[in-house]
């Protein structure tokens, strides 16, 4: 790997700033976006010649004259998920230290989230009505939460060796049970944040232009987390190693950023649940790693909120039997009211550079 190949070299010459973790930060959103550039093309053909399409008339969705803007993308190549993976893992392969837990744990966890993704866009794909709309909710449920458990448990038994301490925010625990609960807080915020993405992946370009805002910030913080004095200065909790984890940052972000190109409106390609929930799963256990996870619900807000509008209108027809909200998530009451889709897209990101942009505060910058 280009890290090794680099790291040799910086034991005959000066290397500092060669192997600096900003410069292959960028190295790997660069990588990335070359990568999904290149690949695109091919990836979508393949896409259309294996009759992965999108059909849009399955969408669960009563309203008909958002329905009858739906229909117009059937037939759209989905599971572009792929395209974004293809970028991200290279990238990190290449760039980053192949031996870092922290960066390791965050791409196993895109990763598994990606597959559960793709069955799921599979099952909805070859199901031959309307109901059916891929695996079940308790299923994908566990899935997201079976993966997140696994990270926290990664995680607590690493820190036992590297002295430290990962806990749910606000509690101080300590003993099995602190491990247990940390667990059990490690699967709700991989399924909250992969849901989250998942949910607010319904218009062209929409998760693929948030992603990068919320990437690029939470980078920076494992960068701040996992440098020391920067840490104490920014009164953050320092995690060895977990610098590494804005290479894996920068790469996601490349790899959304090429994914955009042919996303964006009218989209070529769609994401599908392959790359959502991977999306979701791979900035909640990056965020876990370096302890930023108030942080990543912060740069991450608009992702919440879309998710939150989606319980909320569940929640509220399942206890009373009437919708608090015209229609959910968020997007679609915008899409009703008859917004072109590009302005409404071009609205979220306002509201997710704004997010980032309280996150540097939220981090002192």
């Amino acid at each position: 790997m280009l890290y090794r190949l680099l790291m040799s070299a910086s034991h005959a010459a000066d290397g500092s700033r060669l192997l600096s973790i900003g410069v292959r930060s960028f190295l790997a959103c660069a990588t990335a976006l070359a990568i999904g550039l290149a690949l695109g093309r091919p990836i979508i053909g393949w896409l259309s010649r294996m009759k992965i399409r999108e059909k849009t008339e399955k969408t669960p969705i009563e309203d008909e004259a958002l329905r009858r803007r739906i229909l117009g993308k059937r037939g759209t190549p989905t599971m572009g998920g792929l395209l974004v993976l293809a970028g991200l893992v290279p990238a990190c392969l290449l760039w980053a230290d192949p031996g870092n837990v922290c960066v390791g744990l965050a791409l196993l966890c895109a990763l598994a989230l990606g597959v559960l993704g793709m069955a799921d866009d599979q099952l909805k794909l070859r199901a031959a009505d309307r109901e059916s709309r891929g695996l079940k909710v308790r299923y994908k449920l566990l899935g997201q939460a079976t993966v997140g458990a696994a990270v926290g448990l990664v995680l607590v038994k690493q820190a036992a060796a590297g002295g430290v301490a990962y806990s749910v925010p606000l509690l101080r625990l300590a003993g099995a049970g602190a491990a247990v609960l940390f667990a059990l807080w490690a699967a709700g915020v991989v399924a909250a944040m992969s849901n989250a993405t998942n949910v607010t992946d319904g218009l062209d370009g929409l998760l693929a232009g948030l992603t990068p805002l919320a990437a690029i910030v939470l980078g920076g913080a494992c960068w701040a987390a996992g440098n020391p004095h920067v840490a104490a200065r920014l009164g953050l909790v320092h995690v060895p190693g977990a610098g590494e984890l804005s290479v894996f940052c920068g790469a996601l972000s490349g790899a959304c950023l090429g994914f955009l190109w042919f996303n964006r409106h009218p989209a070529r390609v769609f994401m599908g649940d392959t790359g959502s929930l991977a999306i979701g799963g791979g900035l909640a256990a990056a965020a876990l790693a370096a302890r930023q996870e108030m942080l990543l619900a912060v740069v991450g807000l608009v992702f919440l909120v879309e998710f939150g509008s989606s319980l909320l209108q569940i929640g509220s027809f399942k206890l009373s039997g009437r919708r608090i909200l015209p229609i959910a998530p968020i997007h679609h009451i915008f899409e009703k009211r008859g917004y072109a889709e590009p302005r409404i897209v071009w609205g979220f990101y306002l509201w997710g550079a704004a997010a980032a942009l309280m996150g540097l505060n939220f981090l002192g910058l």
